[in-house]
């Protein structure tokens, strides 16, 4: 562990608890296929998160998304420690209804020990 690890690493957690807002978040698992019956089952693992909402400038990455496209900050305790991938997604309560946001490109900076995740999200 690095000196940058041992100093930042437990500042992003404890910020996002305060002031992020509540989400889940829903990690896609292996899908299993019935034979018998032909059915395909997706397996997912659902997280309750306090999650950071950010505007995303558009020309902040490079012009490659849309304009509803938003920026999610997430620290990586609150999903066990799972990585996210392009087919996850967030449940984000909005207005009375729920408000699906498809992961289109997570990043983290930090290698195998994550302190957190920057996140793009398109809403559906």
């Amino acid at each position: 562990m690095s000196k940058v690890d041992t100093v930042f690493g437990p500042i992003p957690g404890p910020l996002i608890q305060e002031w992020g807002s509540p989400a889940v978040f829903v990690k896609a698992g292996a899908d299993t296929y019935n034979p018998e019956t032909g059915v395909i089952t997706p397996s997912e693992t659902r997280f309750d998160v306090k999650i950071v909402i950010c505007e995303l400038d558009i020309e902040e990455q490079g012009g490659l998304y849309q304009k509803d496209d938003v920026k999610i900050l997430i620290n990586p305790g609150q999903i066990g420690g799972s990585y996210i991938t392009a087919s996850d997604y967030f449940e984000v309560p909005t207005a009375g209804q729920t408000q699906v946001m498809k992961v289109i490109d997570p990043k983290t900076y930090r290698g195998e020990d994550p302190v957190f995740f920057v996140v793009t999200a398109r809403p559906q």
